[in-house]
This record gives C-alpha cells, structure tokens and sequence, in this order.
C-alpha cells in the first residue's frame, strides 16, 4: 500500500514554542500523561550549523510498519490503510507493548486508557485522520491539528510525491531518517546555513 500523505518539516522554521503538540491534545481529546507528537532539541554540536535546532517528532506512517509486524494478535492491534496511514484498533490491543518496542522512532505510547476487555491501549499520531476527508472550509478545516496550528509552517501537509517534487524544485537537501529501511512517509528538509548571516550583521 502505498503512501499517500505525509508532513514536510523545516527544522530552521520551529521556534520550539510546541503549539503543535497542544493542538495535538485538544483536537484529539490526549490525556495529559503522553502526547502523540512531540518537538525534540537536536544539539548542540558546534561544528554543524545551526548548531542546535528544533525538529518535530511524531508517527512515520512507514511504508513497512515495524509496529504492525511485531503485533501478536490475531487480527492485528494495529493496521495500514490503503492511504498508508496506521491506526490503533482500540478493541483488540492486549497492552503487550511488542508495538511500541518496534518502533524506531518511538511514537507509540501505552496509555491508561482502557478497552472493553481493560487493556490498557497503545495511542499515536494518525495525522488527524478523521479530518481528511473533510471539505477545506468545513469547521476545523481537512488538515492535520498541528500543520494548522503552526505559527511559522515549520510543518506542512498534503500529498507525498507533490511534497517530493517541490522539495526537489527548490534544491532543499532531506535527511535520512531510515536507518533501518522501514520506510517512513515523513520529509525532513535540512536547515538552510545561518553562521554567514550571523557574520553580516
């Protein structure tokens, strides 16, 4: 299945103010004992430049998720859907946690929420899945919480391959983010260089 959306995230644009992560919270009803998305301080390191800077953390919707695989259940706890966004089915996790050690970018989370069956359920990022199929200007808008909530677009949204080609267009370098090829949706852009700036002033 392939991968139909994915996030564009700019390091050089977060200001690490983390009105994503409480986007996140409201639009998604998030206890406040974990979050679905998180921003992480990257550095320092004073050879590279920027020395330090912000990068949003959240669910990679990969091509191949390692989640999905080390489920268990029969059934799956978890599944990718035709668009190659993974969700959590509520109802047939048994708190096991085989899901959230599979995972290579550490997006999964067990909660205290509870089952029918008083499991304990595993929650992440599902890109605001339940609106995406809304229209643009329908109440809350079609698009991820967090990518709406952004004050400097250091997150944006849409289709991947639109994603891909502009990034292309525009020369902007990506960073690896598959160490271990599992496919992640998610485009990391480079941070543009700012010591020469730095020197003009």
């Amino acid at each position: 299945m392939a991968q139909k959306y994915a996030f564009l995230i700019d390091p050089s644009k977060c200001t690490f103010c983390r009105a994503c992560v409480t986007a996140c919270k409201l639009e998604n009803h998030v206890r406040s004992q974990w979050t679905r998305n998180d921003v992480v301080l990257i550095g320092p390191d004073q050879r590279k430049d920027p020395a330090m800077y912000a990068v949003f953390m959240n669910c990679q919707q990969c091509e191949n998720p390692p989640c999905v695989a080390a489920c268990p259940v029969e059934g799956k706890g978890l599944e990718k859907r035709a668009d190659g966004i993974v969700l959590v089915k509520d109802s047939k996790c048994v708190s096991n946690q085989f899901c959230v050690r599979a995972c290579p970018y550490g997006a999964l989370r067990l909660t205290s929420v509870r089952n029918a069956h008083g499991y304990e359920v595993v929650d992440k990022c599902t890109y605001c899945a339940h609106k995406l199929d809304r229209p643009a200007d329908a109440p809350g808008g079609n698009r991820p919480a967090c990518v709406m909530t952004c004050p400097t677009n250091a997150i944006e949204f849409g289709l991947r391959d639109e994603i891909l080609a502009r990034v292309k267009q525009e020369g902007r370098e990506t960073f690896d983010v598959d160490p271990v090829g599992v496919g992640p949706s998610n485009i990391f852009v480079k941070p543009s260089p700012r010591r020469q700036a730095w020197e003009k002033v």
